[in-house]
């Protein structure tokens, strides 16, 4: 009986060994995880701008067969987290791969997560997460205000000196201007949103760019960026690479220099370039150059689309520049885009915050506010809802109290004429304010579309507010066209992300992350074409924002001449989809604008599929300055003598205005203004939008109104009313120069002769 049972034991025994031992295979590969990644990279070098498209790169490993998504979530300016998704990657096999994504940060020191995500399964397979203030992060995110500026280098140049993303607590973040290096180019972003958080990219000897690489950096200097290229001794490694073929500079061969006096001026140093230098023989066709020599352009700077590319015919990294004191000088005058210095600009973001008690210090911020007027939302102003809590208080106290003791003279009545006051102060207080409030969603849609004439290349940009009469989520969706006639009209999806304010006051993002509440989530799907659960409060507003480019080379022909005075001559037709109204053509120092009178209103339009000429008597002309600070010049005669005394006073520009067509004319021409000076509101957040540049390289900038509405929206598959969509179109257009000169023909009236008073003269007008 008891071998019997010892028996039984040992089999017992035996089998789970056997199913221990049979589980252990099984548990090993349960630890085998399928992703390892080897690096991750954020932004240049782990820098970025928060507003701003930040690219992602991620290198791993896989040990199977995955479908891969790369999503990173990082926080909007409201607080809450957003998710924005890659595109699929299908890894067939084992082996090592690079994923690519990007994102927005929406307040300074924001956490980000990395993750990857089994699309099959959608669970998460590794997950990663930054943290200003952990020590145990897996890679480095440095956010910066949009106003400093940040460079980047492919390779290591001379003169620039990159800070380092492993020491990024050392780095001060109030610095005006930082410099990375790009020392592998397989994480240079795959797409021109990518570059959004750059300013410049420097080239200088290396220029083996892959194709789909290049191509996004040609995209983004078209949309708006700077490029700038050093060529010198390398002039046939330049030849053979991506960038000549789209490059608007021409490089025909080499040339000894010995005079470089001009780049020391350019330089705006005193030390000496000595020796000679092996220069590229370059030829341009548009654009200024900044430095010559007796044998051609050293240094020019040329538009190409919507930016521009700076070219240097002389390498950096070799004598007699690699040795030059004044190099530092130089390549932060080469990588600045603006004339203004960083002190300048460094300056003018400390004044403008000074009025930051107003909530308006940036030009993008006004923009924003002209879009939050809803036209069946009518709020009583703050004094008039103060004076209604003053007369409450002045009821339910010393006039209840007048009324139950001097004229019923039964105090205990106010135990009824109390709770009745206050009852029928809140059935008033919530019927006001639902019809105050409104009741339905309502939204301002607004499109300002760029145009170069010259590459065909179309910029747009799309700010949608919604303002919910109730708290819910949304599922929003935005499609764009380009302002062409094609029939019938094509529509295509855009990139669409929250709005976030420039600013350090409430909802702005220049507030830090740190004690944030973390609210709601919402998702972005695949390239951000659309967001899924987006949040809004009740009678709150959201403020999103959709950006697209496209090609279009045949929408305007242009044979307009000019030359240094700012005289323009010729015609131009265009093909966009209706009239251009309430045109300004800018070109130099002067501007041009319709003559209307009201009974012949049509007559100041530029019609469609017509020629257009500006040499019309309907077309007058003034000093760009004059008319953008709206300056009137009056004649102030003194008695006794034959002279008079000119005085010009300017119209102060007001931040609080929200006319949107003002508003944006003045940020077409911000700089021909005076900037900051005239308006006294900073443009570092949305400098690109500034079109003074094109002015300077020799090309006019027309600005009108279109009414023609370019984007189609959906909320909730639902598509919104597009009555309430205005658009505005700025097109760049090259200029033929002339050395002729227009002048008038003096009159023989002897009339015309005598002086005239004038009075409210617009000054730069032609009749002042």
């Amino acid at each position: 009986m008891k071998s019997s049972l010892l028996f039984q034991i040992n089999t017992i025994f035996s089998l789970l060994l056997l199913v221990l031992n049979a589980g252990q295979p099984a548990l090993a590969a349960e630890e085998i995880q399928p992703v390892e990644v080897k690096s991750i990279q954020v932004g240049f070098d782990g820098l970025y701008k928060v507003g701003r498209w930040v690219p992602v790169t991620v290198e791993l490993t896989t040990n199977v067969p995955l479908d891969l998504q790369l999503s990173v979530v990082a926080l909007s300016p409201d607080g809450n987290p957003t998710e924005v998704p890659s595109k699929v990657y299908s890894l067939s096999e084992k082996g090592d791969f690079q994923l690519y994504s990007q994102f927005k940060s929406g307040l300074l020191d924001s956490p980000i997560k990395i993750r990857l995500r089994d699309v099959k399964t959608q669970s998460i397979l590794r997950e990663f997460t930054y943290s200003p203030q952990s020590s145990a992060n897996k890679f480095t995110a440095v956010d910066l205000e949009q106003s400093a500026e940040l460079w980047a280098t492919i390779g290591s140049i001379p003169g620039f000196d990159p800070v380092s993303s492993q020491a990024s607590e050392t780095i001060d973040q109030n610095q005006s201007q930082f410099t990375t290096l790009i020392s592998n180019k397989s994480v240079l972003p795959e797409t021109s949103y990518g570059y959004d958080s750059l300013d410049t990219l420097i080239v200088d000897s290396d220029y083996s760019v892959s194709a789909d690489k290049n191509r996004a950096i040609r995209n983004w200097v078209a949309n708006g960026g700077q490029l700038v290229v050093c060529v010198g001794n390398d002039v046939e490694a330049y030849q053979k690479s991506e960038f000549a073929k789209w490059v608007p500079v021409k490089v025909s061969g080499k040339n000894r220099v010995r005079e470089l006096s001009s780049l020391e001026l350019f330089a705006a140093v005193r030390s000496r370039i000595r020796g000679v230098a092996t220069a590229a023989r370059i030829e341009i066709d548009a654009g200024e150059v900044l430095a010559t020599s007796l044998d051609g352009p050293l240094l020019v700077r040329v538009p190409f689309g919507l930016g521009v590319v700076t070219f240097l015919a002389l390498d950096l990294n070799t004598s007699p520049l690699v040795n030059w004191e004044g190099l530092n000088n130089l390549c932060t005058k080469l990588a600045t885009r603006t004339r203004q210095t960083a002190s300048s600009v460094q300056k003018n973001d400390t004044l403008g915050k000074r009025i930051s008690q107003t909530g308006i210090s940036e030009m993008e911020t006004q923009v924003i506010h002209s879009q939050q007027n809803f036209p069946d939302v009518n709020r009583p102003s703050h004094w008039w809802v103060m004076a209604l809590v003053l007369f409450y208080l002045l009821v339910v106290g010393p006039l209840d109290y007048f009324l139950v003791h001097r004229i019923l003279k039964k105090p205990h009545i106010t135990w009824i004429s109390f709770p009745v006051i206050v009852l029928l102060a809140a059935v008033w207080g919530i019927t006001t304010a639902q019809n105050d409030n409104g009741t339905t969603l309502q939204s301002t849609q607004l499109n300002l579309v760029d145009y170069d004439a010259s590459t065909g290349q179309l910029r747009g940009r799309f700010y949608l507010n919604l303002y919910s009469p109730e708290m819910r989520r949304y599922q929003v969706n935005v499609a764009s066209t380009s302002p062409g006639t094609q029939t019938p009209v094509e529509y295509f999806p855009t990139q669409l992300c929250w709005n976030g304010l420039p600013e350090t006051t409430f909802a702005g993002m220049y507030r830090s992350a740190e004690g944030t509440i973390t609210g709601p989530a919402y998702q972005f799907s695949e390239k951000s074409q659309s967001i899924t659960n987006l949040p809004i409060l009740k009678w709150g507003t959201k403020s999103l924002r959709a950006d697209w480019s496209r090609q279009n080379p045949n929408l305007l022909e242009s044979r307009l001449t000019g030359n240094s005075l700012g005289q323009l001559s010729g015609t131009l037709t265009h093909q966009f989809s209706g009239p251009l109204k309430e045109w300004v053509l800018a070109y130099g120092n002067r501007v041009y604008l319709p003559i209307v009178k009201p009974d012949q209103l049509e007559d100041s339009f530029i019609p469609s599929d017509q020629t257009w000429d500006i040499n019309s008597s309907r077309v007058e002309s003034r000093n760009i300055k004059g008319y953008l600070t709206r300056a009137v010049s009056r004649r102030i005669e003194q008695k006794g003598q034959h002279n008079a005394t000119i005085v010009t006073v300017q119209t102060d520009y007001d931040p609080f205005s929200k006319n949107t067509y003002e508003i944006l004319k003045m940020l077409s021409y911000y700089e021909m203004s005076g900037g900051f000076g005239y308006t006294r509101l900073s443009n570092l957040s949305a400098k690109q939008l500034d079109l003074s540049e094109q002015l300077r390289l020799g090309r006019a900038v027309l600005f009108a109104r279109l009414d023609t509405p370019l984007s189609q929206v959906q909320i909730d598959e639902q598509q919104l009313d597009q009555k309430q969509q205005s658009t505005y179109i700025r097109v760049v257009i090259p200029v033929k120069k002339s050395t002729d000169i227009q002048y008038e023909l003096p009159s023989l009236d002897k009339k015309d002769d005598q002086p005239k008073d004038q009075k409210d003269t617009p000054s730069g007008s032609d009749k002042e």
